[in-house]
């Protein structure tokens, strides 16, 4: 593939070199949430990208392996291994005891390296997710092997430089939150008011 000078850097490097990746966590058996289970087990259903973890259906399960080696926390980042997207989400907050499933990469950046906040930025940016679609193999629901993620380029400026990405682009998620927020409490007022004429009408 064709490189753009975007990804042509002195300062790139495969992303196998700027973090650890491995797969989420399989069972031999499909997972039941249990009331009696001792962990969370992240789905894709649970993760929304630009959104945060949607806990209120989130399963709760005794693992059948070391779950240590699956427990994601704080500066993780989760990347959809099959599907027709692979949107990189961000854990932005402490977990406990909770696991990704295997519909996930688990991507733990080397922060000597590359600050997870940037390198999620850039696993979003249109370029780099036009290289991993070119990966995804298969017909109907794509996959990406984990080689192929591993070999995806990724420029790593100085710290300084990340730093300042990551500020901006958490403004960018602060406005975009708070104008969600907005639309939600127009919707809400929008209904009140039209529930409202209803009634004044039946009177």
């Amino acid at each position: 593939m064709r490189r753009t000078d975007l990804f042509s850097s002195d300062c790139s490097m495969p992303l196998q070199r700027a973090a650890r990746i491995q797969p989420g966590y399989l069972s031999r058996k499909r997972v039941r949430s249990n009331e009696a289970g001792t962990h969370h087990l992240l789905q894709a259903r649970d993760v929304l990208p630009g959104a945060g973890i949607d806990w209120s259906d989130v399963v709760t399960f005794r693992p059948e392996r070391d779950a240590e080696l699956y427990q994601v926390s704080r500066g993780d980042i989760l990347l959809p291994a099959r599907g027709r997207t692979h949107r990189a989400f961000l854990i932005t907050e402490d977990l406990v005891d909770t696991l990704a499933s295997n519909v996930f990469y688990v991507i733990r950046p080397g922060t000597a390296i590359v600050r997870p906040a940037y390198l999620a930025w850039w696993l979003n940016l249109p370029e780099t997710q036009a290289q991993i679609d070119a990966c995804s193999r298969g017909t109907g629901i794509g996959y990406i092997s984990r080689q192929a993620l591993g070999d995806i380029l990724v420029v790593v400026p100085t710290t300084d430089t990340q730093s300042r990405i990551e500020s901006v682009v958490y403004l960018q998620q602060q406005r975009s939150a708070l104008q969600e927020r907005l639309t939600q409490k127009r919707d809400q007022l929008l209904h009140l008011a039209c529930r409202h004429a209803v009634r004044c009408e039946q009177e």
